[in-house]
């Protein structure tokens, strides 16, 4: 597995560098594929599979929303997060859109921690290998142009690309990342137009 180190951005602006190590992504992998490597490892039907993937959710719903936290030996254990918006949030369609109570708090997110096993043994199959991102590569001098090319280059292998890989990719923060890509769609030679798949927003050539 590949990873960059990342600049950590200055918010104290102290003009200290400090870095952190991550994951250089490379495809996410689809439902239908983890069905088949499924089917092949366990030799169960895909009918089989796609039940369990189906009624799990739901199952797991049914006791978390009561409270409780959820652990599947070999997996690990989910419990909930809750969150609370701020009284500007509470009078807005945010509080509608999370569900949050008359208080403003809400479920923010469902928490997974793995079986210690299960990541023990991750981490002994897995070799760390770093490479340098296009930051790095360019003495950390890239141009928007060269970035762009990058991009581009990275979508003709992959088939297409987010937000998160094109910070991978440059080094750049989110928000600068965001908005240097969404620039490049504005503009037809780029090369590069915005698409929906499923509720996330990814980018491919044109």
């Amino acid at each position: 597995m590949e990873y960059i180190m990342q600049e950590m951005p200055d918010i104290h602006k102290t003009g200290e560098k400090k870095f952190y190590p991550k994951v250089k992504h490379a495809h996410c992998i689809p439902h239908n594929t983890i069905g088949n490597a499924f089917v092949d490892v366990t030799n169960m039907s895909r009918s089989w599979f796609e039940g369990v993937t189906k009624a799990l959710p739901e199952v797991l719903n049914s006791y978390l929303s009561e409270g409780h936290s959820v652990k599947i030996d070999g997996l690990g254990t989910f419990d909930l997060i809750l969150g609370l918006l701020t009284e500007e949030e509470r009078n807005s369609p945010k509080r509608l859109k999370v569900h949050a109570n008359q208080d403003g708090v809400y479920i923010k997110k469902i928490n997974f921690l793995p079986e210690k096993e299960w990541l023990r043994d991750l981490r002994k199959s897995t070799e760390l290998n770093r490479t340098k991102s296009a930051k790095e590569q360019l003495g950390g001098s890239a141009t928007q142009e060269e970035r762009r090319q990058m991009a581009l280059k990275y979508i003709e292998e992959k088939g297409c690309m987010s937000v998160r890989d094109y910070m991978t990719l440059t080094g750049l923060g989110r928000v600068k990342a965001d908005k240097e890509l969404n620039a490049f769609c504005e503009e037809r030679e780029n090369g590069i137009r915005c698409v929906l798949m499923g509720k996330s927003k990814v980018y491919v050539k044109k």
